[in-house]
This record gives C-alpha cells, sequence and structure tokens, in this order.
C-alpha cells in the first residue's frame, strides 16, 4: 500500500435532505464502508463548518462543509498493469486494468493510472477523457495541457465502443436505448444515477449482440452522448445489467454490502463478477494535429475472457 497525508473538503450540495453524518459519507465517499467512518467521526477526524463531530449521528444539511482530516493513511492496492496501444508526438493511449482508478479522486491519490504512468514514461499527462475504476480497456492522454484540449474540443465526435457482459439476452439482435438520465430519486446511494422519461440529461446508446448463451450476452455498446455512468444505466434500464456491476446490478444491497465490508467473497458471489464487467473497446478520432483517422483498439483481458469462457460466450 501506498501511504499518503490529506486534508478533503467538500459542500454538502444542494437538494440534499437532512441525515446522518456517517450516512452521508459512506454514501457519497464510498470508498470507505459506514462502520470505517463512524471510526473516524468518533476520532474526530471529521469536522462539520470547522467544528470537530464525534458523533456518528449528528445531521448534516445541503450547504454544510464537511472536511476530513485523513492524515496518514494507506490506499487501496491496484492492478498497475497497462499496455500502451498507441503513442505519437502529442499523445499516448494505453489498456487499463479492471482495478486501477485514472485519476486522483476519493482514496486514491498516489494509486492511480496518471501517477503509474508520469513515473513509468517520464513525462506529465492529462486525460482526454475518463473510464471508471472498474472499467478496464482504452483510454487517451495528452503529452501537454494544448493537446489535451485540443482533442478534447472534439470528444463528442469520437466513434467510441465497449464490450459488455451482461445478464439476460435481449429480444432484438440491435437495440437502442434513449431515454434521459438523472440522479436516482429513491435510493440510498447519492451518487447513483437512474434513466426515466423527463429526466435531466439526453442520452443515447446503440447496443448490438456480439454472442449470447443460455442466460448471459456479449454486447457491444456505443455511447452516441457522453453522459456520467451512461452505458451501465441505459443496460439497468433495459432489463440487461452488467455482471459485476454492484451499483447497477439487480439488488444495490450489493452495494452497500462492498461499502461495508469491501470486496469479500459474499459480495463477488452476488455480483457475479469481481468487477463490473464493462471494457473499452476502441476509439476512433481525427487526429487534430495532422487531420490524420486514427483508430486504437484494446483487446479484452484475461479477466473478461475468462468469464465469457465460463458464461459460455463466443468472443468475437
Amino acid at each position: 500500500m501506498v501511504t499518503s497525508d490529506r486534508i478533503i473538503g467538500s459542500a454538502v450540495p444542494a437538494g440534499t435532505q437532512q441525515q446522518r453524518l456517517d450516512l452521508y459519507l459512506s454514501c457519497r465517499f464510498s470508498y470507505m464502508s459506514r462502520t470505517s467512518w463512524q471510526r473516524e467521526i468518533c476520532g474526530g477526524r471529521v469536522l462539520v463548518n470547522g467544528s470537530p463531530v464525534i458523533v456518528p449521528g449528528r445531521k448534516i444539511r445541503a450547504g454544510d462543509m464537511v472536511t476530513y482530516l485523513a492524515g496518514d493513511y494507506e490506499e487501496p492496492e491496484i492492478d498497475r498493469s497497462y499496455r500502451v496501444i498507441y503513442e505519437d508526438n502529442e499523445f499516448v493511449a494505453v489498456s487499463k486494468s479492471g482495478n486501477l482508478p485514472v485519476h486522483p479522486s476519493g482514496i486514491f491519490f498516489l494509486n492511480t493510472l496518471v501517477m503509474v504512468l508520469e513515473e513509468d514514461l517520464g513525462v506529465k499527462l492529462y486525460p482526454v477523457h475518463r473510464l471508471d475504476r472498474e472499467t478496464s480497456g482504452a483510454i487517451l492522454f495528452g503529452k501537454s495541457a494544448e493537446a489535451a484540449s485540443a482533442m478534447q474540443k472534439n470528444f463528442g465526435s469520437f466513434a467510441k465502443s465497449y464490450r459488455a457482459m451482461v445478464r439476460g439476452v435481449p429480444a432484438e439482435k440491435n437495440f437502442i436505448m434513449d431515454v434521459p438520465i438523472g440522479q436516482a430519486c429513491e435510493s440510498l446511494i447519492r451518487k447513483k444515477r437512474e434513466a426515466y422519461p423527463g429526466a435531466a440529461e439526453e442520452s443515447y446508446t446503440m447496443f448490438r449482440i456480439l454472442s449470447s448463451s443460455t442466460d448471459a450476452s456479449l454486447l457491444e455498446a456505443v455511447p452516441v452522448t457522453g453522459r456520467m455512468h451512461q452505458i451501465r444505466v441505459h443496460l439497468k434500464y433495459a432489463g440487461y445489467p452488467i455482471i459485476g456491476d454492484k451499483l447497477y446490478g439487480p439488488d444495490e444491497s450489493v452495494y452497500l454490502e462492498y461499502v461495508e465490508k469491501g470486496l469479500t467473497d459474499s459480495v463477488i458471489r452476488r455480483a457475479g463478477f469481481s468487477r463490473c464487467a464493462l471494457h473499452a473497446y476502441s476509439i476512433g478520432f481525427v487526429h487534430p494535429f495532422n487531420g490524420r483517422d486514427v483508430s486504437i483498439y484494446a483487446p479484452l483481458p484475461d479477466d473478461m475472457v475468462k468469464l465469457a469462457a465460463d458464461l459460455g460466450l463466443r468472443l468475437v
């Protein structure tokens, strides 16, 4: 593990209903369980509006400033493996593992892909886009802020393709999800999102069955819009949740158990896989500096190849 020293401050977002401090922290900052947050609160390491709080049940509300005096702490281990799949003078793309945060967030600060790459490659890097920690596959970096900015201006026109292993077999080989996405209204998990008519963010994803077995499918997912958790949310809405997705699986209590107890055998068994079986397979774009068409591919990693075999899915 890597030891770090930080002070983390965050304002309680507008619209948050009055709730217990320990519950708020465990739902919003899920890198620690509710029990762990209770221990940090009782130890005097959490401030509300600048004053120490030692009662986990203290009620907080929108606008409160919550500060965590993290001090020395150990970051969780990660899978540092990656493979360079494209590089030129302005950009580098790698295929990352399914247990590797892209950039510092939550409890991860040094154990991130950005830090690993900068250490290995000896150059400052700027992410052009993001992938969730548990999503493996292709991600693109600029070698300068100017390069990353030039790419981001046209990121909406990129051709992006993902591979997802899901529960169930869709009735149609090709189908489209265009239900808008917003915050999950009735979930205990603050960061959870949901697709429903009238939601704030227009969203559009195209899906295609690549192979299927009795009760599982390998899908190609092509997001036309780029909403947070879009593919996962649309597949949940369609009735084909991604295997291993603890947040958008059939039962969100799996995610709450994961927050409380970590990645236990019970969590893996209930989720069906140790991580969300989603992989960023390809990126296509026009190079902003030389005008050339570039296509980048990241083959499925070994853990998803094994999962496919276990599920009787043919890889294409």
